[in-house]
């Protein structure tokens, strides 16, 4: 295994996703997915292990939507990964060149794909699905859509109204056949689109008939045996050391910090010793108040604003006196200390925005006390530095 922070992974190297990947499945046999997590928690790694690992009666198609514009490109990426598959089995081959006889088309290698414009891709993708329900060798089609939010986003700039449609259409298609499944996820949360789609108008919830499924940081022992194998991989003799532990605890067990801290530890070491855990946690301290940002922390400063719009200065408001309090903070306490700032705004809208935060991965309530506290210790302490110009009184669980 190599050291890798942000890069792709080969499929052997992804360490402890094994029973996520068991648990997606078994809910695929029932109905279709929202895989929702923080970022670079490895989502788009759990969906190449799922396509590899899926029950081989199922035909799995993935691929990164990020790119699309439009709910008629879509419908050709649809049509594009299907063909091989129904071209046989069924009349979709022909059915495809009239659609391109009638509407135009763009050439892709041998493929002619029809030019879905205006209300047309509304019918192509029915249609499209209907032929796959009429495929008597194809018992489960599961399609993996990496960044969907980001293209309804997209499409939703041009045209509000045909976002909507598209988001009503799979949701309908997803009822009318029962061989039919989609995973949907994505580096922002699709309730945020949604909820900008909302401010236009849309009533509908899309995607309360999929399951929600959280992409968690790593387990202690998953975390420590990922640490283990990278230091192992630069030379380091970690036999009686708690040094890969160490490493999973103060970076919340989340791979792309574990791969951080190794790649850190690989260009400072001196020959084959070991870092101490002072060492250690000098080298993470660094690493969060790097006005480099070398683990990409200021995005979840800077998200807020697409996040939150007219809210934000509310959002930073409190997550501010959170990250400022030596303890977790009772949800009144958080929201009063906030509102000496914002008196204008409601005690509902307040409980919203709290709700939105906890949903947006940046807090956490206690389940005990419900008082609430950051998430995660890597932003606690990169909030501390570099927005309050606090001392980082959090050291992770770091002796």
């Amino acid at each position: 295994m190599k050291i890798n922070p942000g890069g792709t992974l080969a499929l052997e190297d992804i360490v402890g996703r094994d029973a996520l990947v068991q648990d997606i499945c078994a809910r695929l046999d029932q109905q279709s997915v929202v895989l929702v997590a923080e970022r670079r928690m490895g989502k788009t790694h759990v969906l190449a292990k799922l396509s590899a690992e899926a029950p081989a009666s199922w035909v799995v198609f993935r691929r990164d939507v990020e790119g699309v514009r439009s709910a008629a490109e879509f419908v050709q990426t649809i049509v594009a990964d299907l063909h091989p598959h129904l071209n046989a089995s069924t009349q979709f081959a022909d059915w495809i060149k009239a659609r391109a006889a009638d509407l135009g088309g763009t050439k892709i290698g041998p493929l002619t794909l029809p030019n879905f414009q205006g209300k047309h891709w509304k019918q192509a993708l029915c249609d499209t699905f209907d032929h796959v329900q009429s495929a008597k060798d194809l018992t489960r089609v599961v399609f993996l859509w990496d960044e969907i939010p980001w293209m309804i986003q997209n499409i939703a700039r041009a045209d509000a109204q045909e976002a909507m449609e598209l988001l009503d259409v799979l949701r309908a298609l997803r009822q009318q056949h029962a061989k039919l499944r989609m995973v949907f996820t994505g580096s922002i949360g699709l309730h945020h689109i949604v909820r900008q789609l909302k401010a236009q108008g849309y009533t509908n919830a899309p995607t309360n008939d999929m399951a929600a499924i959280e992409v968690t940081p790593l387990d202690a022992p998953d975390a420590t045996r990922l640490a283990n194998k990278l230091l192992q991989d630069i030379g380091c003799d970690t036999q009686n050391s708690t040094l890969a532990a160490d490493i999973a605890q103060a970076v919340d067990g989340v791979p792309y910090y574990i791969h951080h801290v190794l790649s850190d530890i690989a260009k400072r070491r001196n020959a084959q010793a070991v870092p101490t855990r002072t060492e250690l946690r000098q080298q993470i301290r660094a690493a969060i108040q790097s006005a480099h940002d070398t683990w990409n922390l200021k995005h979840f400063e800077e998200r807020t604003q697409a996040y939150y719009g007219s809210q934000r200065d509310a959002c930073l408001a409190l997550l501010d006196g959170i990250a400022a309090a030596p303890n977790r903070l009772d949800v009144q306490t958080a929201i009063n200390g906030a509102k000496a700032s914002f008196p204008g705004i409601q005690q509902n809208d307040w409980l919203e925005l709290v709700r939105l935060l906890e949903r947006d991965y940046y807090l956490l309530r206690d389940p005990d006390t419900g008082q609430l506290g950051f998430k995660f210790s890597v932003l606690k302490r990169w909030w501390q530095w570099h927005r309050l110009s606090l001392p980082i009184m959090v050291e992770g669980a770091v002796p």
